[in-house]
């Protein structure tokens, strides 16, 4: 029996209901109120069910030891591959008879790419021969694993469409430093030696070699007045970004591409970062809005969506309108009508239905999810990797922090320090000073003074309000920089047992992989700057290491005690200290 059934006296094994008193057939008072309460509860506890319920799939994710189905050539990968068992039990589509036509033969021959690898070039060249039903080009999504060298699946497939005369690509990744790994990656499968730096002399095998710009080191003028034929390598960043003058970058690579007719790849390397297409605001990131814009502008570019994490839930995948989801492709009907329709159902279908489309992708050729397998991997963590060095450096550090913590505190309190998060400083004066029009004939205060004393007290207040928001401003920057100080301090502790254990790795004949939290990037290119404003550098080679733990701290005191003749103009309140990628490394 349901609580309504109980509270109205109805049995469900006899169907009575007790009639004796007239108020029993009446409903309860809040009636309305009440069934909304239990409409609620019922939705909860549903909702709770169903998170449950994907909780338990995801624990329970089981994995097949992982073949190319249907592609044959190319040699085994250099560790043993897994894929989600319920991907596996989807057979992909025929490949046809040459897949893999045009691409350099060397490459399959010396096995510069690895069959699974070349799997991924042959699916991709399968998608890109078929169109959606408005005529756009149908793309392909790698969403392969760590390990799987996604990046040179991207090379080789640019490297099989540049042989069928389309010379000109766009790259599209997360970081600035990807550019020299895109280089690396097309100049092996290529065979070629990498690519001398800058002033680092003549390039022997320019002619063979598909350069790569960055676009970040171009002009905002027409492309194709400052480069060839090539890849242009551009962060997402890069992708939003316009000048002074109200020029975009998405649209000068638009222009540079020709439009419309652009047959070249767009590969979108680490795609989830447009994955805010539909938010729960309603309002789309600004890089989501370009990566949709530079699609529809190149109707029939050869799309390349790249992610080891690309969607966590339906709306994520809005941005990847070129898997024919739910805009079918000539040959066939999409699954569903539009992104509205197949969010709708699959968030209310929960996990169950996310693995039913990627199956669906799959069975269409336009998904590889590969993983390594961790099936004989273990775990060790290493301590004690501070010697008594070590040690003794990071306690002189503890000690020259909570110096400066003192110091700070004594000269706010002293009122010696000059805030420079504090604009109070800024206001007019808001004292209220008394003449004699602010008296009336009896000789009390006016009420025009008492308007002007209370317009004093609340700048008094206003005053008060923005020299403390200053001091919290200051002290978030003071944890911050210390926070920073010592998480570069602590990696660069760890460098010599890292190295240690490389060494040990290789010696046993194994590939060992570093990662690092922080690559010290930010704090290196600033060092090129500053050597190359005072004369003392080219702007391009250090002399010495740069260290980064004592960067930050330099920062630091040069912002808040700034030299009497130093024009602090260029390091403004604004910089990107709260941006922890940018920082690190020993």
């Amino acid at each position: 029996m349901s609580s309504y059934d109980a509270m109205y006296g109805m049995s469900s094994g006899s169907g009575h209901v007790d009639m004796s008193s007239s108020s029993h057939h009446r409903r309860p008072k809040h009636h309305k109120k009440w069934r909304q309460q239990q409409n609620a509860q019922r939705a909860k506890a549903a909702q709770q069910d169903q998170e449950e319920d994907d909780e338990d799939a995801m624990e329970e994710v089981e994995f097949a030891d992982y073949a190319p189905a249907k592609l044959k050539v190319g040699g085994p990968h250099p560790d043993p591959v897994v894929e989600n068992a319920s991907l596996a039990a989807v057979e992909p589509p025929d490949l046809g008879e040459d897949p893999l036509a045009d691409l350099p033969e060397e490459i399959v021959e010396e096995n510069r790419l690895s069959g699974l690898q070349l799997e991924s070039i042959a699916y991709a060249n399968y998608r890109f021969a078929k169109s959606l039903a408005d005529g756009s080009r149908c793309g392909f999504f790698i969403g392969d694993g760590a390990g799987m060298g996604k990046g040179r699946q991207l090379a080789g497939i640019i490297a099989q469409q540049s042989r069928r005369g389309h010379g000109r690509h766009v790259w599209i990744s997360v970081s600035n430093d990807l550019k020299f790994d895109a280089e690396r990656d097309l100049a092996d499968i290529l065979g070629l030696p990498p690519a001398p730096r800058e002033s680092c002399g003549v390039d022997r095998h320019a002619d063979r070699r598909l350069p790569v710009y960055a676009l970040s080191k171009l002009s905002y003028e027409r492309l194709s007045r400052q480069i060839r034929d090539g890849v242009v390598f551009l962060t997402y960043a890069a992708l939003i970004a316009k000048n002074h003058k109200g020029l975009r970058r998405v649209e000068q690579l638009i222009d540079w591409c020709g439009g419309a007719d652009f047959e070249g790849c767009v590969m979108f390397d680490e795609s989830h970062k447009a994955k805010n297409l539909q938010t729960q605001s309603g309002k789309p990131t600004k890089v989501a809005e370009a990566v949709m814009e530079l699609q529809k502008a190149l109707p029939r570019a050869k799309i390349v969506y790249c992610s080891a994490t690309g969607a966590s839930e339906p709306r994520h995948l809005a941005y990847m309108a070129r898997l024919g989801l739910w805009d079918g492709a000539e040959d066939g009907a999409a699954p569903f009508d539009d992104f509205d329709s197949f969010k709708q159902i699959v968030d209310s279908r929960g996990v169950g239905m996310m693995e039913l489309i990627a199956m669906h992708l799959k069975q269409q050729g336009a998904l590889v999810c590969r993983a390594l397998s961790f099936q004989h991997c273990t775990f060790e963590l290493v301590d004690g990797v501070m010697d008594a060095h070590l040690e003794k450096v990071y306690d002189r550090a503890v000690e020259l922090w909570a110096q400066l913590r003192l110091v700070l505190l004594k000269m706010l309190g002293d009122k010696t320090l000059k805030n420079p998060f504090d604009t109070s400083s800024d206001d007019s004066a808001t004292g209220a000073t008394m003449d004699e029009n602010d008296v009336d004939e009896f000789g009390l205060v006016s009420s025009s003074y008492a308007a002007k004393l209370h317009k004093a007290s609340k700048q008094t207040k206003t005053k008060e309000k923005k020299r403390d928001r200053a001091n919290g401003m200051l002290w978030r920057y003071f944890w911050g920089a210390h926070q920073r100080f010592f998480k570069d301090l602590c990696v660069a502790a760890k460098v010599p047992a890292v190295i240690e254990q490389v060494e040990t790795a290789l010696a046993e004949g194994k590939c060992a992989v570093v990662g690092l939290q922080s690559t010290g990037e930010a704090r290196t290119s600033d060092a090129l700057d500053d050597d190359k404003a005072s004369g003392q550098g080219d702007g391009v080679t250090l002399d010495d290491f740069v260290s980064a733990p004592r960067a930050t701290f330099e920062k630091f005191v040069k912002k808040l005690f700034p030299l009497p003749e130093t024009d602090d103009d260029d390091d403004d309140l604004d910089d990107d200290d709260d941006d922890d990628a940018d920082v690190g490394g020993p």
